[in-house]
């Protein structure tokens, strides 16, 4: 059974648990909305108990929405994000000075509401921007990585004369839901399809070595030179999933 069916069946039998699962993920959360001065530090506790109520008042509802499109953790992050802007509403808190910087994370021009959400993928767009031919290749990678099932698309714009046997053989791996399967044996279908398309002869190792440090670069290009944020594989995920799951977002 893989992750995302064991979500799924908790959804189900048991969404107090499911919601104690994902407790991290809602702390991460909030902790960027910090970060983006739409809280106060001292407000933390607070505001990760009431999106934890909210949560558990939302399960019949999410039990009854949720269709399975896509992975319930990026269905969950974005249902935890739509808690925090409407509490953002009720606090209107004010950005504290020492987070005002010429790199700030809000934009006054906007609306408070939607701007941490769009300001930190449109950073991530840009960094994306950076790897120009390496981008589809690197897109395929990070979506293997988190394991986010991957299209016809994803495969076409990474290898456009990617051959129909080898296109098969990706999507009927990783077409579905794979959450189950280790980096060994993603990297072990993987690897083979990219030297023949690529004419190389990477080892299994060296494919995800260089996935792992493009994931290293993007972190330290997300926090800045200086460091002014505190991004980690966990909220890079999040920014990934995002950025594939657009439509997910609450108009």
């Amino acid at each position: 059974m893989t992750e995302n069916e064991k979500d799924i069946e908790l959804l189900q039998s048991d969404p107090g648990a499911l919601i104690l699962k994902y407790q991290e993920t809602v702390k991460i959360i909030v902790k960027k909305y910090i970060l983006a001065g739409m809280f106060k530090p001292s407000d933390f506790d607070d505001i990760v108990q009431e999106v934890t109520s909210t949560l558990l008042v939302k399960m019949p509802a999410i039990q009854t929405q949720y269709n399975g499109k896509s992975l319930f953790r990026t269905y969950f992050s974005v249902i935890v994000r739509n808690i925090c802007v409407k509490e953002h509403g009720k606090f209107k808190k004010e950005i504290p000075v020492e987070q005002k910087d010429t790199d700030a994370l809000t934009d006054r021009g906007h609306g408070e509401e939607n701007i941490f959400i769009e300001e930190e993928t449109r950073r991530f767009r840009n960094i994306l921007s950076l790897y120009y031919r390496q981008r589809p290749k690197l897109l395929l990678c990070l979506k293997l990585h988190y394991r986010i099932p991957i299209t016809h698309e994803d495969v076409r714009l990474w290898y456009p004369e990617c051959s129909s046997q080898d296109r098969d053989t990706l999507l009927g791996q990783f077409g579905i839901n794979f959450d189950g399967m280790d980096d060994v044996e993603i990297f072990r279908t993987l690897t083979p399809v990219m030297n023949r398309n690529e004419g190389k002869l990477n080892s299994v190792d060296a494919i995800r070595k260089w996935t792992d440090s493009k994931i290293h670069e993007i972190i330290e290009l997300l926090n800045g030179n200086p460091q002014r944020r505190n991004h980690n594989e966990e909220t890079l995920k999040i920014l990934v999933d995002d950025f594939f799951s657009p439509f997910l977002l609450e108009k």
